[in-house]
């Protein structure tokens, strides 16, 4: 399993990362000087991470983004869908849960697809960065808030556009409702390499996929949503 840290260095972290916040929020717009490279559609001035801690989804059920996959199993009843791939699918627990009756595939890293197998051992998974996904076809995918966690989102963005699907489901914390229109980054989250506003996250994912609808749940973490295809 995923290493995790002791209790006190992550709170040292999270004071660190909170502190550095609120000065960079004293500079405001001068921060454009100090960051003025607008990197994946993201405002010039903010500021990008280059380190997290990783983190380990195995223990949660469906506190976070329970209204993402409430949306893809509609998506899934609606479109008389038989399967979905989800990239990315954490403790699985919400795949199992609200789209178990569906044909699933679940693609996590080594640590947690290991987990995945022994835990769920009737439903396919599959390996990150040993899978190619020319190979994968689902009616839907789902990539609930895990672009956040990628430091080069590019390269997720790709694997979901060689699978073979119909619809993508896509989300990720909306950055203005959760941090405030003036914030600067890095994020609060020790485990986010960045975070998107709504029109932010469009215009970026717009470079890959045709957007069909983009939708903003008032849950815990404040989701947003991109339903898109190729």
């Amino acid at each position: 399993m995923i290493k995790t840290i002791p209790t006190w260095k992550r709170r040292w972290f999270i004071a660190k990362r909170i502190a550095y916040k609120k000065f960079l929020q004293l500079f405001g717009g001068i921060n454009k000087n100090f960051q003025p490279e607008e990197k994946f559609f993201i405002k010039k001035g903010y500021h990008h991470t280059s380190s997290v801690i990783d983190f380990d989804d195995t223990s949660n059920t469906d506190v976070w983004q329970k209204e993402v996959y409430l949306l893809a199993k509609n998506i899934l009843e609606k479109n008389n869908y038989t399967s979905v791939i989800d990239v990315g699918c954490g403790s699985a627990y919400k795949l199992v849960h609200y789209l178990g009756l569906f044909k699933t595939i679940g693609v996590e890293v080594e640590n947690t697809c290991n987990w995945l197998k022994q835990n769920y051992p009737e439903r396919e998974w599959l390996q990150f960065d040993k899978t190619d996904p020319e190979t994968l076809e689902a009616d839907l995918i789902v990539c609930s808030d895990v672009i956040e966690h990628i430091n080069n989102p590019d390269l997720l963005i790709k694997f979901l556009g060689k699978i073979k699907s119909k619809e993508i489901i896509i989300s990720t914390p909306e950055r203005n409702a959760v941090a405030g229109i003036n914030d600067y980054g890095p994020p609060e989250n020790l485990s986010h390499f960045r975070e998107w506003n709504a029109e932010e996250f469009k215009n970026y994912i717009s470079q890959y996929f045709v957007i069909e609808e983009q939708r903003i749940f008032n849950d815990k973490s404040v989701t947003q949503v991109i339903i898109c295809k190729k």
